[in-house]
């Protein structure tokens, strides 16, 4: 059990600076396409969950297209299962934000009745803001001697 734990406590502190890697890397490429916010939607229950949506929005609030755009080599590199790495497109770089940030926040967020909520994106102000609701079953029992 303690190797258990050491392991989590490693693991949060590599999903940390993950996620801080990320954000360095993503707010230069959004701002260079004019996104002004960034409005990431999961949901998940019965043991999986998923970005349902991403979208960005202008200044003015009106939705554009995420830029299909490649984050640079160094900047944020994945390294599957494998130990390759590869380069990611801006919306890969902005799903396993949401994912990391799940992750750290939320363990468990996809399991039984789930969970569901957006990572917001406020790029003029630098702020990575995460919303969750978490869902769960609930009973109410009472008992009554007549």
């Amino acid at each position: 059990m303690a190797n258990f734990v050491v392991r989590q406590a490693e693991r949060q502190v590599q999903v940390a600076e993950e996620i801080q890697q990320l954000k360095t890397a993503i707010l230069p490429r959004l701002r260079e396409a004019g996104i002004a916010r960034v409005e990431i939607r999961f949901d998940g229950c019965g043991d999986s969950g998923a970005v349902e949506e991403c979208a960005c929005l202008d200044a003015a609030g009106a939705a554009i297209p995420c830029p299909e755009v490649s984050l640079m080599e160094g900047e944020a590199d994945s390294v599957d299962r494998t130990g390759s790495e590869e380069l990611q497109s801006l919306r890969q770089a902005l799903e396993q934000m949401t994912y990391l940030a799940l992750e750290r926040h939320h363990p468990g967020w996809e399991i039984n009745d789930g969970a569901c909520g957006e990572l917001v994106i406020d790029v003029t102000e630098a702020t990575f803001v995460l919303d969750c609701s978490l869902r769960f079953t609930a009973t109410d029992d009472h008992r009554a001697e007549l």
